[in-house]
C-alpha cells in the first residue's frame, strides 16, 4: 500500500526526547498510511538503539537510517531522497506531535491534492509549559489556493512547522546546506519555484520545543553559530538572484531575505561592543550592501535603520543597548 506521508526526523543525540516524538506520531489507525525516517545523523547517544527498537517493533512503518554526522541540513536531504509518501514533513527529534490532531490530519490527506498543506502549530514553552498556537488568518480551512494569490499574506507563519509539501516537488530541490544550522529555511523557500497551490486545514499538529538555551535560536547560539546563519544568508541570496520566479515569489522570497539581514545585524549587536565584532558587523553589512543593496537598506528594525543611517558611527551604543537588553531578556 502506498504511504500517504512520509515523516523525517532528523535526530542527533536526542535520547531524552525521541521516545516521546516516536510516540505521539504512532497510532493503530494510521500506521498503514506513514512512513517515518528516524535519520540518526551521527548520535553518539542512545538514539541509534532507541530508533533500532521501535524499526522492530513497526517494521511496516518506521526505518531507521544511520548516517555520519553531517547537520540538520544533511539529514534533511537523506529523508528526502528516501521519502516514498506522497507527502513529506519535517519533525525534529526534540518535538512531538498531538496524536489526535495528527490522526486527523492523516486522515485529511487522503483527499487533498495540493502542492503544500499548510496547518497552525503550537509553541511549547520548555521551562514554563506556556502554549502559543501559530495560526495563519483570512484563510478557509479545506480550500485550495493559487500559491501566488496567497503567499504574501501568510508570511509570519510560512515556518517549517506548519508546512507540509508534496514530496515529489522536495525532490526537484537544490541540496540543503550540510553541517549547518539554520538551513530550516532553505528547507521552506528553496520549493517556491515548483509550488503553485497551497492548502489550508485547522489541525493544530506540530509542538514546537521553545525556550530551550541549548536550541539553536538561542541567542547564545546564534552568537556561536553566527558564520552560519550567514552562509544560509548567502545561499538564499544566490538562490534570489539566479532562479526565475513570478513576482508575487520573489516579493515573498525578498522579505524573507531582508528578515534574515536583519537577524544576522541583531546578533552582531548583541555582542558587548569590540573592535572584533564591529569588524564583522561592517564586513557583513558591505557584503550585502554590494550584493543586494536594495534588500539590505530596508532590513526590517529600528537598530538596523539606525546602524545604516548612521554608517556605523553608532555601533557601541546600539551593541550596548541591545546586548543588555539580550541579557535581560528583554
Amino acid at each position: 500500500m502506498d504511504k500517504i506521508l512520509t515523516i523525517a526526523i532528523p535526530a542527533y543525540n536526542v535520547e531524552k526526547y525521541l521516545d516521546n516524538t516516536l510516540s505521539t506520531i504512532l497510532d493503530e489507525q494510521i500506521l498503514n498510511e506513514i512512513e517515518i525516517l528516524i535519520v540518526n545523523d551521527g548520535s553518539n547517544d542512545k538514539t541509534k538503539d532507541i530508533g533500532r527498537q521501535y524499526e522492530k517493533r513497526y517494521p511496516q512503518s518506521i526505518q531507521l537510517v544511520n548516517k555520519e554526522n553531517g547537520g540538520h541540513g544533511s539529514a534533511i536531504n537523506k529523508g528526502i531522497e528516501l521519502a516514498t509518501g506522497r507527502y513529506f514533513k519535517l519533525i525534529d527529534g526534540d518535538d512531538w506531535v498531538d496524536t489526535k490532531e495528527f490522526i486527523k490530519f492523516v486522515k485529511a490527506l487522503e483527499n487533498v491534492d495540493s502542492d503544500v498543506v499548510a496547518i497552525p502549530y503550537v509553541c511549547v514553552n520548555d521551562i514554563t509549559k506556556e502554549q502559543e498556537i501559530k495560526m495563519f488568518s483570512n484563510v478557509e480551512s479545506g480550500k485550495k489556493y493559487q500559491v501566488d494569490d496567497i503567499l504574501n499574506n501568510i508570511s509570519d507563519q510560512y515556518a517549517m512547522h506548519a508546512l507540509t509539501f508534496r514530496t515529489s516537488i522536495l525532490k526537484q530541490i537544490p541540496e540543503i546546506r550540510e553541517h549547518c544550522f539554520y538551513v530550516d529555511m532553505e528547507y521552506i523557500l528553496y520549493p517556491l519555484k515548483y509550488i503553485q497551490t497551497v492548502a489550508f486545514l485547522d489541525m493544530s499538529v506540530y509542538q514546537y520545543r521553545v525556550g530551550n538555551n541549548e536550541q539553536s535560536v538561542s541567542i547564545k547560539s546564534k552568537q556561536k553559530n553566527r558564520e552560519m546563519h550567514k552562509f544560509v544568508i548567502n545561499d538564499l541570496i544566490d538562490f534570489y538572484k539566479n532562479e526565475s520566479l513570478s513576482t508575487e515569489k520573489h516579493i515573498f522570497l525578498s522579505n524573507k531575505i531582508k528578515e534574515l539581514i536583519g537577524v544576522q545585524i541583531r546578533i552582531y549587536l548583541s555582542f558587548r561592543p569590540s573592535a572584533e565584532i564591529k569588524k564583522e558587523l561592517k564586513d557583513f553589512c558591505s557584503v550585502m550592501n554590494e550584493k543586494i543593496p536594495k534588500l539590505y537598506v530596508n532590513a526590517p528594525g529600528k537598530l538596523c535603520k539606525i546602524l545604516y543611517l548612521s554608517n556605523h558611527r553608532l555601533y557601541g551604543l546600539l551593541a550596548l543597548y541591545h546586548s543588555l537588553k539580550c541579557r535581560w531578556g528583554g
